[in-house]
């Protein structure tokens, strides 16, 4: 009776499990159709783009918010957006928090999925930060945290930040 019983046993748990296991679905990251086709560079961040001039960004962005010169380069403030400005009046930085294609049409912006980034501006570089785990002194491993993904095209370089998953800002510079 013991190996009947033990048979019993084995089916229930085999169609317990079985049950269990219907319409279960295990997902290993984002689809990648999810977010439409992927946008390759160039980009702008909100419009403003490296080696544009101060009239041409004021033109396009409207009045700053403020401005502020340090070591013959000025750093002009349009809410979420800044750009920084070489001796020559050309943007040599942009910093902000969205990017948005030549058409100024938002690709991404700042709350994003890094699983959307990816997604919208394709895998890029990536460089992950970490956090150490563990209590007391010792360390047993570590947390991501975050990073930052670097995409690049003929004039720029585009350094996406990640933090706990989601877009924290974008930076543009010229190669």
């Amino acid at each position: 009776m013991t190996s009947g019983a033990g048979r019993l046993r084995a089916a229930a748990l085999g169609a317990w499990l079985a049950a269990g296991a219907i319409g279960c679905h295990t997902v290993t990251g984002p689809d990648p159709d999810a977010y439409g086709p992927v946008s390759p560079p160039p980009w702008t961040i909100g419009g403003a783009r490296p080696g544009m001039t101060q009239d041409e960004a004021g033109q396009l962005l409207g009045p700053p918010t403020r401005s502020e010169t340090k070591y013959q380069r000025t750093t002009t403030w349009w809410a979420e957006i800044s750009v920084t400005f070489d001796a020559s009046g050309r943007a040599v930085e942009v910093f902000g928090d969205r990017v948005t294609g030549p058409d100024r049409q938002t690709i991404v912006q700042r709350g994003a999925s890094e699983a959307e980034v990816v997604g919208r501006l394709g895998r890029g570089n990536l460089r992950s930060s970490y956090q150490p785990s563990g209590s007391g002194v010792i360390s047993c491993g570590g947390r991501r945290t975050g990073g930052e993904r670097r995409y690049e095209d003929a004039t720029t370089v585009y350094t996406v930040s990640i933090y706990e998953d989601r877009l924290a800002s974008v930076r543009a510079r010229p190669r």
